[in-house]
């Protein structure tokens, strides 16, 4: 069984959704959880990843877009 380059793209964008939920989360409960200086080194690398994936996803969602409007239009 083959996956078409459409479905990997899609199964990608899903992931990172889950993974950027997964985080934010994370950030809520690292909020006052632990030693302020642990607490706020995890914060900032959930914010970093966070920010990260922000930028990421909408230009996956794009190409997927492109994607299919080529293939609509070939």
């Amino acid at each position: 069984m083959t996956i078409t380059s459409h479905e990997m793209l899609d199964t990608a964008i899903a992931q990172l959704q889950t993974l950027a939920a997964f985080l934010d989360d994370q950030l809520a409960q690292e909020r006052g959880a632990r030693e302020p200086w642990l607490a706020n080194l995890e914060a900032r690398t959930c914010k970093e990843a966070l920010l990260l994936l922000s930028a990421l996803i909408p230009r996956l969602q794009a190409a997927l877009r492109a994607k299919a409007a080529v293939e609509y239009w070939a």
